[in-house]
C-alpha cells in the first residue's frame, strides 16, 4: 500500500509530465482538473474518480480560476488479478448519487495513517470500481456470490437485516456446511455466520448514528429480537453499548468494523 492523502494546488499549477510505477486513484474534492497521456485530455470534476495504471506519461493542469484539492491513493496488487484493461485506459467513474464508492473515498481519506485499514478501503473502492466497469474479481467464490445473493433477498422485503442459519446459507449455495465455512474463513478471514452479524451490527451503528429511532427500533430493524442480546453482542463488537456509542463523539465509524474484518467488499453488496 502506497500513499493515501489530499493535496490543495493553487490556480493553473501544473504537475508533470511523469510516469507512475504503481497504480494510482485520483478524485477531485474542489475544483477541477485536465490530465493529459498518451490516451487524450481527460477532465476531472467533482463527483469523479480516475484510475491511473502504472507506466501511463501523464502530465496535470489544475483548475485556472480557483485552488483545487483532490485525494489521492497509490497502490499496487499482492494477488494475481488486475483490472482488465480491455475496456480502455485512463478510466474514469462517476461517484454522484447514493454510489457507496463516495463512503468509502470519505472514510479513506481519514484512516491514511493505518495503513492496513487504508488498504482494505483501497481493495473495497477497486472492487466498487470496476463492478461499475462491468469487470468482475474473479477471486470471488461462486459460493461466496450465491450466499450474497440470497442474503439480499432474504433482507430486500421487510427491510430487517435477519439472521440466517448456516445451513439455509448453505443450501443457497449447494454446498456443505463445512465447505461453505472454509471459503469464508478462506476469503474473509471469518465464517459465514460471523461476517453477516458483522454486517448487521454495522448497519446498526449507522441508524444509531444517523437516526432518531429508539434502540429496540434499531435492534429490530437489524434482526435482534431481544434488545438485551442485541446490547450484548453490539457491546462486544464496538467496545460500547449502543445508547452511549449513539452519544459519544469520539465513537469509531460504523464502517470501521468492516474495514478492520475485510468485510467491505460484502457491505458494498448488501448495505444500503
Amino acid at each position: 500500500m502506497g500513499k493515501v492523502g489530499s493535496a490543495v494546488y493553487l490556480p493553473g499549477a501544473t504537475v508533470g509530465p511523469r510516469r507512475l510505477t504503481e497504480f494510482q486513484f485520483v478524485w477531485i474534492l474542489r475544483g477541477s482538473a485536465r490530465w493529459r497521456s498518451p490516451s487524450g485530455t481527460t477532465e476531472l470534476r467533482p463527483g469523479q474518480l480516475l484510475l491511473v495504471r502504472p507506466g501511463t506519461p501523464d502530465f496535470w493542469l489544475w483548475d485556472r480560476h480557483e485552488p483545487t484539492t483532490h485525494g489521492y491513493a497509490y497502490f499496487d496488487f499482492t494477488g494475481s488479478w488486475r483490472p482488465s484493461p480491455e475496456s480502455g485506459w485512463p478510466v474514469l467513474r462517476s461517484t454522484d448519487g447514493d454510489d457507496p464508492l463516495r463512503s468509502v473515498l470519505r472514510y479513506l481519506l481519514r484512516q491514511d495513517s493505518d495503513k492496513i485499514v487504508a488498504a482494505e478501503l483501497v481493495r473495497c473502492a477497486l472492487v466498487l470500481f470496476t463492478h461499475r466497469a462491468g469487470v468482475h474479481d474473479p477471486n470471488s467464490p461462486a459460493a461466496v456470490d450465491a450466499v450474497i445473493e440470497h442474503v439480499y433477498r432474504a433482507w430486500t422485503p421487510s427491510g430487517i437485516a435477519r439472521a440466517l442459519s448456516l445451513r439455509e446459507l448453505a443450501s443457497a449455495a449447494a454446498v456443505s456446511t463445512g465447505h461453505l465455512s472454509r471459503v469464508f474463513r478462506d476469503h474473509f478471514g471469518v465464517g459465514p455466520i460471523t461476517a453477516i452479524e458483522l454486517l448487521r451490527l454495522a448497519r446498526a451503528a449507522t441508524l444509531l448514528t444517523e437516526s432518531d429511532l429508539p434502540l429496540a427500533a434499531v435492534a429490530r430493524s437489524c434482526g435482534f429480537a431481544d434488545p438485551g442480546h442485541f446490547s450484548h453482542r453490539f457491546r462486544r463488537a464496538y467496545h460500547l453499548p449502543p445508547g452511549q456509542y449513539r452519544r459519544a463523539a469520539d465513537a469509531p465509524d460504523p464502517s470501521a468494523l468492516l474495514a478492520t474484518n475485510g468485510l467491505l467488499p460484502l457491505a458494498a453488496r448488501l448495505l444500503p
